[in-house]
């Protein structure tokens, strides 16, 4: 009897090609179909048959995953899986993967110089200077010196494990908090663990770095940001919907908080009357920190593979469920 020939659909992806997909997928005997579509019908209707699904930001819910009746796998391209149903996914012996280990220096640089622009006013004095205005003092003051200011990370996963080795040299004291490390698994390290409110209460810059989840979502909201020192910035690049929007810009206005930078916003992209974007204070990119060339490469590479494997019987790898 002839194999079973399988089914990957591509829900959706960004990318100008999936040309290394199609390379790696081409070692095994299957039909390739892309849907480039967030219509939970059409998703329905297009994954029905699917054996493995190759996902960027679809969200795949239950009703698309109990229509599934021959899915094995679903990998996406990146690190979390929110967008993914996991434990209903589970529950239809659906392995879901990831890509744990990609663009972590990439977001750890992208972390570090967003925090240095807000600190040093870079976007500030250059748009100032692109208006015609050379005046330091008027535009920019103050500037502190890093050497006397604290950093605290959220969340000590490797992305802010590789942004401590950047920035330790740079700050006078780092803090994490993260409620599952311990003092063993640091160590050695000039760092310091703390208590979430600690943090708030004593850093100048906040990092965030943990996944979004029923725990996280809008973990800083109007009352955290009430805690945090007025002369003290927010940076993240981890999940949008960690931060309360409305009350970070509540936050802004209100001067609770002397900026913040965002690579990550709760809705991607924002609309044309996104009022956090007029402050000065505010760094806003475009969901960025994972990019270079490497790691695109890497990462579509690593998402297909997960596909691959599973699907020529060898041993699954990076399953979140």
């Amino acid at each position: 009897m002839a194999e079973r020939r399988f089914k990957v659909v591509f829900t959706d992806y960004d990318y100008p090609d999936i040309e290394i997909e199609k390379l790696l997928l081409s070692k095994i005997d299957c039909d390739i179909i892309s849907l480039q579509t967030f219509d939970e019908n059409k998703l329905i209707e297009g994954c029905r048959d699917a054996d493995a699904l190759m996902v960027q930001y679809a969200r795949i819910t239950q009703k698309v995953l109990d229509s599934m009746n021959k899915c094995i796998i679903i990998s996406r391209y990146g690190i979390d899986v929110d967008s993914v149903d996991i434990v209903f996914a589970r529950s239809k012996g659906i392995m879901v993967c990831n890509v744990p280990d990609y663009c972590i220096n990439e977001v750890a640089d992208h972390a570090l110089a967003l925090i240095l622009s807000l600190g040093r006013k870079v976007i500030l004095l250059a748009n100032s200077v692109r208006s015609g205005k050379w005046d330091l003092l008027e535009v920019g003051k103050p500037v502190f010196d890093f050497s006397t200011l604290s950093l605290g990370l959220i969340g000590f996963g490797k992305i802010p494990r590789n942004l401590y080795e950047k920035a330790r040299n740079i700050f006078k004291e780092i803090k994490v908090y993260d409620p599952y490390i311990t003092e063993n698994d640091i160590a050695g390290q000039d760092l310091k663990i703390a208590s979430f409110y600690d943090i708030l209460g004593t850093c100048d810059f906040i990092s965030i770095h943990c996944p979004l989840n029923e725990n996280t979502r809008h973990m800083f909201s109007l009352r955290e940001f009430q805690l945090i020192k007025p002369t003290a910035y927010i940076i993240n690049t981890s999940r949008g919907g960690i931060i309360n929007t409305p009350d970070l810009y509540q936050a802004i206005r209100s001067e609770l908080i002397a900026g913040a930078a965002l690579d990550v916003l709760e809705t991607e992209p924002p609309g044309m009357d996104f009022e956090l974007v007029r402050f000065d204070n505010v760094i806003i990119t475009p969901h960025a920190g994972f990019y270079s060339e490497r790691a695109l490469e890497e990462l579509k590479y690593k998402t297909a593979l997960n596909v691959f494997k599973v699907l020529n019987g060898e041993e699954s790898v990076n399953v979140v469920n």
